[in-house]
């Protein structure tokens, strides 16, 4: 996914030098302009003989030919969730999860995928998907604790998680698997280094992500840019636009602000936890 899209907004770059438009591009190469745009925003593989053509096509340098020709050949490494038959889209995310450094998350309804006991996720997966087959759901659900070996992994995912007050108090699978799920939230809050959990109490009134959750994904490589994530019955959006995701950058700085620190937050779930009977 990151390499494919590397490889896109570098052959958009020659393409602007070169001077040919979009479709100018696919005329040299006998696609339409919806295809170029696709290449170019990362989400369509190019194929040799595609790329080779664009490369002739713009008079790319030398070097640049053989930098993008040898990225084009690089062998992807082994994706542990194709043993998995995952929902439409889903592998798209968790291929760019995969090679994220950071997550910055805003979790609205629900207990982040990433955060979640065993139990509260199949519960999550049965109130989600009430008509699916006992088998789907425990398939789902071995996917999604896997999942989580990312923030345990030789250079662990830094996730930073704001909560809504309403995440703590939805008795998911009921009281006692909220209970523990309360719990676990509170020992990663405090023992593991690359979790923060901050929690936005309902006192703290309206704010910028009242209509829905969302995910920053940033990545090792600084000149990557951020992808915004946002999960919704509509369908999965990824936004990757500068100004799209410099203003979930923002919401999310401004949501930080407003929620309750490290330490409060914890203290603020230990409250929940005693007060739920």
């Amino acid at each position: 996914m990151i390499k494919r899209r590397q490889i896109g907004r570098e052959l958009q770059a020659l393409r602007e030098t070169s001077g040919l438009t979009i479709e100018d591009a696919g005329a040299a190469i006998g696609r339409s302009d919806s295809t170029i745009s696709r290449i170019e925003n990362g989400k369509r593989d190019v194929q040799l003989i595609e790329l080779k053509g664009l490369l002739e096509a713009y008079d790319a340098p030398a070097e640049t030919r053989e930098h993008l020709l040898t990225m084009h050949s690089a062998s992807p490494e082994a994706s542990w969730w194709t043993n998995f038959e995952l929902p439409p889209n889903l592998d798209t995310y968790i291929a760019l999860e995969a090679e994220a450094a950071a997550l910055r998350v805003f979790a609205l309804g629900a207990v982040h995928s990433l955060l979640r006991t065993e139990d509260y996720a199949r519960a999550v997966l049965r109130g989600t998907s009430p008509s699916a087959p006992a088998g789907e759901i425990e398939t789902l659900l071995k996917f999604h604790m896997q999942r989580q070996q990312v923030l345990t992994r030789e250079s662990p995912l830094d996730l930073v998680v704001i909560l809504d007050e309403a995440c703590l108090w939805r008795q998911v699978g009921g009281i006692d698997c909220q209970r523990e799920q309360l719990q676990h939230l509170i020992v990663q809050a405090e023992q593991v280094p690359n979790i923060t959990v901050q929690v936005l109490p309902y006192r703290k009134g309206a704010h910028t992500a009242l209509t829905g959750a969302f995910t920053i994904l940033d990545f090792p490589d600084p000149t990557e840019p951020a992808v915004v994530y946002v999960d919704s019955p509509g369908g999965n959006l990824y936004l990757q636009k500068a100004k799209d995701t410099r203003r979930f950058d923002q919401s999310h700085s401004r949501l930080r602000g407003m929620a309750l620190d490290e330490a409060e937050s914890v203290r603020f779930m230990q409250t929940v936890l005693k007060e739920m009977k």
